[in-house]
């Protein structure tokens, strides 16, 4: 696995020497308590915040609970031949993940990790000098970094997002000769998303720098709420009955509700004792 250097290296004139492994990140120059991902100071303010954040991912499950009862189970969204093709992408996947699991897997998902994290560093204006894709290894070197750069790749589907802008230009292209069947989008997006997600389980549940240059805590609840909110939106796009004001509705609902619920399931509970 890899292991990540401390952000800021202070050696004027030398270019920072990428760790070994997987999906490494390093950053060229120093700064300040909010700069330097790997300063103690900021790691226990980020586990001050993962504590905090540990409500509203239980708020965002419910809420993504809810969701899938009322609008895809219950609304019989899940009958569809979209939401079939999606369960049959996600299932296929599934089975080469468990019973063929292989280097070049592991190569793709390595090449999808760090073009995550260039990505990022551009859309927060950073300035990539250096970016390697190996099978088992890999590293970005920036002059930029923030938790969001540094766990990209663990909530944004890389693949997903690729699949369907080709599939749109694809659309684009053959609009006036062919008419492509959606259902094969929807297969192919439930196949990408799976990938993204059997990746994302397995490798947080390894020593990863990404994840411990934030705290893991924080780490943890960042990467499973926004990975839930992912799942909200695409069910939410997908369904012809769900919403988003029904999403936010049912959020804010489960927020109000959350303490006192959460006291009276203390108060039970302190009745066993």
């Amino acid at each position: 696995m890899a292991r990540r250097t401390k952000s800021g290296n202070r050696s004027k004139g030398r270019k920072p020497q990428p760790p070994q492994g997987l999906a490494a990140f390093v950053t060229q120059t120093a700064g300040n308590l909010f700069s330097d991902p790997w300063s103690p100071a900021l790691l226990r303010l980020k586990f001050v915040i993962g504590i905090f954040l540990l409500p509203l991912c239980w708020i965002l499950f419910e809420t993504f609970v809810v969701l899938l009862q009322a609008d895809t189970l219950a609304a019989a969204y899940w009958r569809t031949r979209e939401f079939a093709f999606f369960g049959l992408g996600g299932a296929l996947w599934l089975v080469l993940f468990i019973f063929a699991r292989c280097r070049p897997m592991l190569a793709v998902y390595v090449a999808g990790h760090e073009w995550t994290h260039a990505l990022f560093v551009i859309l927060f204006r950073g300035k990539i000098t250096d970016i390697s894709v190996k099978p088992e290894a890999g590293f970005v070197v920036t002059d930029r970094t923030n938790f969001l750069i540094s766990l990209s790749p663990y909530f944004f589907p890389f693949y997903s997002a690729v699949g369907i802008l080709g599939w749109i230009i694809f659309r684009w292209v053959v609009a006036d000769h062919l008419h492509p069947d959606p259902v094969w989008l929807y297969a192919m997006i439930g196949f990408t998303w799976m990938f993204h997600l059997s990746f994302t389980v397995w490798m947080v549940c390894r020593k990863q720098s990404d994840v411990d240059q934030n705290g893991r805590l924080f780490s943890f609840t960042v990467i499973f709420a926004a990975n839930v909110l992912l799942l909200c939106g695409m069910l939410i796009v997908a369904s012809p009955t769900a919403s988003f004001r029904g999403f936010f509705s049912s959020f804010w609902e489960n927020l109000c509700t959350f303490i006192p619920r959460f006291v009276e399931t203390g108060v039970e509970v302190s009745r066993w004792f």
